[in-house]
């Protein structure tokens, strides 16, 4: 699927955005640490506001296990240490042992950490 890009968004973002829905399809608890900026916080569907301990937690222990993110549509703006992914995805999950069945945007906020990629900030909305 093309992916627009503004401003030379780099393919490096691009790979970051996606190894994150790698990572959270499989659970991978540690490519999830490796791409989430220490002081990430995000604000879910229902407006919850979780941070990246929170986020690990449920990976980690199973309440949240995604079975399936499919990407619908992507966009992908770097500005130079800083980048936004917006993402349309077709998500099912298993939130708690009940399955959820939900299409997300996800805006994320990117800023270089380094010579990677992390995320700082995200939303999730029903789309």
């Amino acid at each position: 699927m093309p992916v627009p890009t503004r401003q030379g968004a780099g393919r490096h973002l691009l790979s970051a955005e996606r190894a994150l829905q790698t990572a959270q399809r499989s659970a991978d608890v540690d490519a999830l640490d490796a791409l989430l900026h220490p002081r990430s916080v995000a604000a879910g569907p229902d407006g919850s506001v979780f941070t990246k301990d929170d986020d690990l937690r449920s990976h980690r222990s199973g309440a949240l296990r995604i079975t399936s993110l499919v990407e619908e549509h992507l966009e992908v703006e770097e500005a130079a240490s800083t980048g936004v992914t917006r993402l349309l995805a077709a998500v099912e999950a298993l939130q708690d042992g009940s399955p959820v069945s939900v299409r997300l945007r996800y805006t994320r906020l990117w800023v270089r950490d380094g010579d990677r990629w992390r995320v700082l900030a995200a939303t999730l909305a029903p789309a």
